[in-house]
C-alpha cells in the first residue's frame, strides 16, 4: 500500500469507515478536545492536535489558554486548529488575533506543531507569523486559499502548505495555480474532513503533472518532518 499522509481532519462521523492512513486529527473548541484525545488513544495512526479556532475565539471560556496548556503538558499532541479567518462580517478580529497568539506561543514554549487555519487575513497572518515566530516544531496551513505569491512568503518562512478537496473545483484557477508553485518539500495534502485523501491526492497529481505514487511519497516525506515525533 502506498503511504498516505493526511494532514488535516476532525473526529469521524459515527460508523464512518476508519481510514487506512496516518492523519491529522484537529480539534476546533474546548468542547470536542477530550473527544480528540480519547479518539487518538484509540487509533495509532491518529496523530492529536488540540486548540481554539478563530469562529470561536471571542466566545471562548475564561481560561480556556491555561487548560488548553495543561492538556497539551500532559498529552503528546500538537495546537490547532487556530489562526485567522476575516471573511464574516461579525468576525471579532481583535479577540482572533488575540487567540492565535497565545496559541502560536504555546507552541514555541512547548515544541509543539501549529495547524493553521486562514482564510480572507492573510497579510495579517503574516505579520503576526514574522512577529511571534513560526514555531520550530511545524506549522501547516491547512486547505491553503491564498495567493501563489503568498504561498512564496508563507514557504521562506518555513512554512508547509496543505490542499484540501477544494482542489477539485474547477472555478479557482489562483488556487491551482498556488498549488503548483509550492516547492515538493513544502506540500502536503489532506481531507479535511470532508472528501477522500486519494481524491485529493489524484487531482493534486494531475495539476502537479506527477505520478499520483510519487506525490504520495513526497506528501508522506513531508508529513514525517512536520510531525516527526510522532512518525519517527
Amino acid at each position: 500500500m502506498d503511504p498516505l499522509f493526511d494532514a488535516h481532519s476532525h473526529l469521524p462521523q459515527p460508523g464512518s469507515p476508519e481510514p487506512d492512513h496516518w492523519r491529522v486529527v484537529c480539534g476546533t473548541q474546548e468542547a470536542d478536545w477530550a473527544a480528540v484525545l480519547a479518539h487518538a488513544a484509540g487509533h495509532a495512526q491518529v496523530i492529536p492536535m488540540l486548540g481554539l479556532h478563530p469562529w470561536f475565539a471571542a466566545e471562548a471560556a475564561p481560561g480556556w489558554e491555561l487548560r488548553l496548556e495543561a492538556l497539551l503538558r500532559t498529552h503528546h499532541c500538537g495546537i490547532g486548529e487556530c489562526g485567522l479567518d476575516f471573511s464574516r462580517q461579525a468576525a471579532d478580529r481583535a479577540a482572533q488575533e488575540t487567540a492565535f497568539r497565545t496559541q502560536l506561543r504555546l507552541a514555541h514554549t512547548l515544541g509543539r506543531p501549529v495547524a493553521i487555519h486562514a482564510v480572507q487575513a492573510w497579510g495579517r497572518l503574516l505579520d503576526l507569523l514574522r512577529e511571534e515566530g513560526v514555531p520550530k516544531a511545524g506549522a501547516l496551513i491547512h486547505a491553503y486559499s491564498g495567493s501563489p505569491e503568498t504561498a512564496q512568503v508563507l514557504q521562506g518562512l518555513g512554512v508547509y502548505l496543505s490542499f484540501s478537496g477544494d482542489l477539485l473545483a474547477s472555478d479557482r484557477p489562483k488556487l491551482l495555480e498556488a498549488l503548483r508553485s509550492v516547492v515538493s518539500d513544502r506540500l502536503l495534502l489532506e481531507s479535511d474532513g470532508r472528501v477522500g485523501l486519494r481524491q485529493v491526492l489524484a487531482a493534486a497529481a494531475t495539476l502537479r503533472r506527477i505520478e499520483p505514487e510519487l506525490l504520495a511519497a513526497q506528501t508522506w516525506e513531508n508529513g514525517q518532518r512536520c510531525f516527526r515525533e510522532w512518525l519517527a
